[in-house]
């Protein structure tokens, strides 16, 4: 079975009469690409909106915060919004509780190493699990 075939099996049969001309698979992807891939102006605002008002959830814990915030980062990648280390940073502070946050900016002013979403992320990650042993003994 053809990739093109797959692609065509999965569309509804007006769909099939419209883009069964494309000879190959990778016509066909083109075309799709170019009439359904595209994000438009409203959902990248969404996204953009969602990502810079999110705050923890009191009901998740760090590591759910954080990896919650890494999709969201990818959703807006994906929609060809590329965000600067900084902006992540700022983003994912302004996310964190007061109790949090003081100590998070410390971090940041005095570690140079610590400036990417994925360093700041580990870096709380492992914090939220010392807190986590240290009230389980």
């Amino acid at each position: 079975m053809s990739a093109r075939f797959t692609m065509l099996s999965c569309m509804h049969d007006n769909l099939i009469r419209e883009y069964e001309k494309y000879l190959t698979a990778k016509e066909l992807w083109e075309v799709l690409k170019v009439a359904y891939g595209s994000t438009s102006a409203t959902r990248l605002g969404a996204l953009t909106f969602r990502f810079n008002q999110y705050v923890l959830d009191p009901k998740h814990s760090m590591i759910q915060h954080l990896d919650v915030m890494k999709d969201m980062i990818r959703e807006l990648q994906n929609a060809g919004c590329e965000l600067s280390d900084k902006q992540q940073d700022l983003v994912v502070l302004r996310s964190l509780p007061e109790q949090t946050r003081g100590h998070v900016e410390l971090v940041l002013m005095h570690n140079e190493h610590i400036n990417t979403f994925d360093s700041v992320a580990s870096h709380l990650k492992l914090g939220a699990d010392c807190r986590e042993s240290e009230r389980a003994q």
